[in-house]
C-alpha cells in the first residue's frame, strides 16, 4: 500500500510540475500572428541569384528603345511588303527573348535556377521591409507589426508560377513554422490576389484546423476573366473598354489628360475610333495564331500559376486550344489536379471551414479599369481582377453605366437589400453575399498603411465570431473612398 502510494504521489508531483512547463509554452498576448499570403509581382523572380549571372526575370527587363525599333522596323517591313508577318518576324523573336527566361517546361516545373525573396521569420527580423512597407500587401504587413507586434506578422511571399498545389505544403509549413514560434494554435490569413489560389489549395489538402481568420482581399477566388478569355483566344480591342481604360488610368500633367479625354471622344463621335479599333483588331487577328504558338504556349501557358486563374466555363477549352496533352502531359495532370479538386470546390471549403469554425470574408473593389485587350474588359475591376471574380459571382454593370432602371436584385431569399446606392453592384449573388464587403475607388488589395481600410480588415481579423455585412453600421456591405482607402465611409 505504501509503494502505491509512493508512486500516486510521485505520479501527482511530476504532474504538477509539468502542467507549468506546458503552460508556458503558450503566448498570452491575446493577439493571433498573422501571415499574409502575397499575389503576383511582389518582389522580383530571379534567375541564378548570387552568381555572376543573376538576372531578373520577371518583370522581365525591358529595353524600350530596343522594343521601339523592332515595332517601327517591324512596321515598316509590313507595310513595303503588304505583309503582316513581317511585323512578326521581328516582334517575336524580341517577346521570346523577354519571356522564355522565366518559362516552366512541359511538366510545370521551372526549366531555370529561378527565386524570390522570401521571408522565413518574423517581420522583426526584416525592419526595412517593415519600413518601406505603405500600400497593398507591405502596408497590410506594416500596420499589422504597429498592431500585433512585429514578431506575431510574417509574410509569405513566393513564386508564383508554380504550381499552387506545391505552394500550398509551402504555405503550411509556414503556418507551422509561426505556430512554433509564436506559442500559439492557430494563426490569422490575410489572402492577396493570386494568393487566393494558393490559400484555396491550402485549405483543401491541410483543412482549417490550423486557421482562425481569413480575409481575401481583391483574390483570385474565382479566377480571372482576362486569364479566361486570353487563354481561350479572345484576343480584341473593345472600343467602350479602350475609352474607359484612357480615361481613368492615364493621368497627363497640366490638365492634359482631359484634353486626351475630349479627342478620343471626339474620334469616337466622328467614327474615327471605331475604324482605328476595327484596323487594330484585324491586325491582331491576323498575328494571333503566331503570337500563341511561338510565344504565348511555351513561356506562358506552361507555368501552373497562370492556369489557376482560368476559370470553369473556360478550362477545357483553353486546354484544347493550347496544350498538346502527349506534349504537356505533366503539365496537364499538375492544373487538373488544382481545377477539379479545388477551383470547382472553392465552395465547399470554405463552406466546411466556416462549419468548422473559422471566420471568413471576401473584399472586392471596383470602378477601375483593366487592359483593354479581351471582350471582358469593359467590366468593373480594380485594375488587375474584375469585380465578378474577387467577389465570386457579384452582377455588375459596366464601367461607366448602372444596372438597368427597375432592377431588382436576382437573390431575395435572405429577404435583406444586396443593392449598392449607387446602382452598380448586385451582390446577392455572391457566392457567399452575407461575407462580401464592396468598396468604390480602393486599389488592388488595398490596405494602405495606417489607413481606415486597414482599420476595417483587422476588425474583421480579430473579431471572434463570424460577422457579416449587417454586424457593424460603420462597415456596411458597400463603401468608398475618395482617397484610395486612407479614408472610407458607407456609399449611400
Amino acid at each position: 500500500m505504501k509503494k502505491l502510494f509512493s508512486i500516486l504521489f510521485a505520479f501527482v508531483f511530476i504532474s504538477l510540475a509539468v502542467v507549468p512547463a506546458f503552460a508556458s509554452q503558450n503566448c498570452c498576448c491575446g493577439h493571433t500572428p498573422l501571415v499574409v499570403v502575397g499575389g503576383m509581382n511582389n518582389y522580383p523572380l530571379v534567375r541564378d541569384e548570387g552568381t555572376k549571372n543573376e538576372t531578373q526575370v520577371w518583370p522581365p527587363v525591358i529595353d524600350y528603345k530596343k522594343v521601339a525599333s523592332a515595332a517601327f522596323l517591324g512596321l515598316s517591313d509590313a507595310a513595303l511588303s503588304l505583309n503582316r508577318n513581317k511585323f512578326a518576324d521581328r516582334i517575336i523573336p524580341l517577346a521570346n527573348s523577354l519571356f522564355e527566361p522565366a518559362a516552366c517546361d512541359a511538366n510545370g516545373n521551372s526549366k531555370y535556377n529561378i527565386t524570390t525573396k522570401t521571408f522565413p521569420l518574423s517581420m522583426e527580423n526584416y525592419p526595412e521591409i517593415v519600413a518601406s512597407g505603405y500600400k497593398s500587401e507591405e502596408g497590410i504587413v506594416h500596420t499589422a507589426c504597429d498592431k500585433l507586434g512585429a514578431d506575431h506578422v510574417y509574410y509569405f511571399n513566393y513564386d508564383w508560377r508554380l504550381d499552387p498545389m506545391e505552394l500550398a505544403k509551402a504555405l503550411n509549413n509556414m503556418i507551422e513554422t509561426v505556430k512554433a514560434q509564436t506559442r500559439h494554435n492557430k494563426v490569422d490569413i490575410a489572402v492577396c490576389s493570386l494568393g487566393g489560389s494558393t490559400a484555396l489549395a491550402y485549405l483543401q489538402e491541410f483543412g482549417c484546423g490550423d486557421i482562425e481568420s481569413c480575409v481575401f482581399l481583391s483574390s483570385a477566388f474565382s479566377g480571372s476573366l482576362a486569364a479566361s478569355e486570353i487563354f481561350t483566344g479572345h484576343v480584341t480591342v473593345d472600343k467602350t473598354a479602350l475609352k474607359q481604360y484612357l480615361r481613368i488610368n492615364v493621368n497627363l500633367k497640366n490638365n492634359m489628360d482631359c484634353v486626351l479625354d475630349t479627342f478620343v471622344d471626339v474620334l469616337d463621335e466622328t467614327g474615327s475610333l471605331g475604324i482605328i479599333v476595327m484596323l487594330a483588331n484585324k491586325f491582331i487577328g491576323s498575328l494571333q495564331e503566331r503570337v500563341f504558338k511561338e510565344v504565348l504556349i511555351d513561356n506562358l501557358c506552361t507555368m501552373p500559376g497562370m492556369w489557376s486563374l482560368v476559370r470553369e466555363d473556360a478550362y477545357e477549352q483553353a486546354k484544347d486550344t493550347l496544350l498538346d496533352k502527349t506534349k504537356y502531359a505533366g503539365l496537364i495532370k499538375k492544373i487538373d489536379s488544382f481545377h477539379y479538386n479545388v477551383r470547382q470546390k472553392r465552395k465547399e471549403i470554405i463552406t466546411d471551414a466556416m462549419r468548422k469554425g473559422m471566420t471568413v470574408y471576401f473584399c472586392s473593389h471596383y470602378n477601375d479599369a483593366m487592359i483593354p485587350l479581351y471582350p471582358s474588359a469593359v467590366v468593373q475591376s480594380d485594375g488587375l481582377i474584375e469585380t465578378v471574380c474577387t467577389s465570386a459571382g457579384a452582377v455588375c454593370a459596366p464601367l461607366g453605366s448602372t444596372l438597368p432602371k427597375g432592377y431588382v436584385q436576382k437573390n431575395t431569399c435572405c429577404g435583406k437589400n444586396h443593392l449598392s446606392a449607387d446602382g452598380i453592384i448586385d451582390a446577392s449573388t455572391c457566392m457567399f453575399p452575407e461575407q462580401t464587403w464592396f468598396f468604390n475607388n480602393v486599389a488592388h488589395v488595398g490596405c494602405p498603411y495606417g489607413s481606415e481600410y486597414s482599420e476595417f480588415v483587422f476588425w474583421l481579423l480579430s473579431s471572434q465570431t463570424q460577422q457579416t455585412v449587417w454586424s457593424n453600421p460603420l462597415y456596411p456591405q458597400f463603401m468608398t473612398s475618395e482617397d484610395r482607402g486612407a479614408t472610407i465611409h458607407p456609399l449611400i
